[in-house]
């Protein structure tokens, strides 16, 4: 099976819900990490400016963080 996302692929965030300081929808990144569980897939993310500052981990599930690759 090949992997959801690879390192070095761009994506944009569609929704955060990091409930202290959520990303706004529309940040973009590039990914550094993928780690998928069972239940919940983890995405390490290289923010853009102006979130570059930000290490911030999505977590990817039915009702959580959401991100499209662009």
């Amino acid at each position: 099976m090949e992997p959801e996302f690879s390192a070095g692929d761009r994506i944009r965030v569609l929704r955060c819900t990091d409930e202290f300081d959520p990303l706004p929808a529309g940040a973009t990144g590039s990914v550094r990490a993928w780690d998928p569980h069972p239940g919940l897939r983890q995405l390490r993310v290289t923010w853009d400016a102006p979130h570059a500052h930000r290490r911030l981990m999505l977590t990817l599930t039915d009702d959580a963080d959401e991100v499209e690759k662009i």
